[in-house]
This record gives structure tokens, C-alpha cells and sequence, in this order.
């Protein structure tokens, strides 16, 4: 019997040796880590985009294997966040 994974993966991509299991794992790992370095590093006043890729590009493969597609994000949601980042001194 397959070891249960921590995301449920779309039908054509169920798990049939430990390494596809180990694989998910360590890319959930990796967006954790890249998620808590970009905070603290946001924490601290500082800004790097390259990090942000990664994490959303963890973020994307893990919900592509899972079967989610993203949904937009509502505009005053953005309006707020770019509001705060002003206030608190912060820029894209």
C-alpha cells in the first residue's frame, strides 16, 4: 500500500513508488522555507523577487499536482496590500 500523501494528487498522478512520495514532500519542504524566508526577510525591510518567484513557483507545482487552478485575486485585496506596503515604508 502507497505511503498517504500530505496533498491529494490528481488521478494520473498517484503515487506509485516512495520516491514520487519523497518528491512531493521536499518540494512542500521547499515552499515552507522560501514562504518563511520571505517573511522574515520582509520583516527585516527587505525585498527580493527572486525568492518570491521560487516560492510561487513551489506554491504553483504543488497545486497543479493536487488539480487546483489559482483564482484571481479580488482587486481591492490588492488595493489594500500595495495601501499597507506604502505605510509601512515598503515598495515593489
Amino acid at each position: 500500500m502507497p505511503e498517504q500523501l500530505p496533498v491529494k494528487l490528481r488521478p494520473d498522478l498517484r503515487p506509485d513508488n516512495f520516491d514520487l512520495v519523497e518528491a512531493v514532500r521536499l518540494v512542500q519542504l521547499a515552499r515552507n522555507a522560501l514562504q518563511a524566508s520571505t517573511l522574515k526577510l520582509d520583516d527585516a525591510g527587505y525585498v527580493c523577487e527572486a525568492l518570491g518567484n521560487l516560492y510561487a513557483d513551489c506554491a504553483g507545482l504543488i497545486a497543479d499536482w493536487a488539480g487546483r487552478t489559482p483564482k484571481s485575486i479580488p482587486d481591492y485585496i490588492v488595493r489594500a496590500a500595495v495601501e499597507y506596503r506604502h505605510r509601512h515604508g515598503r515598495s515593489y
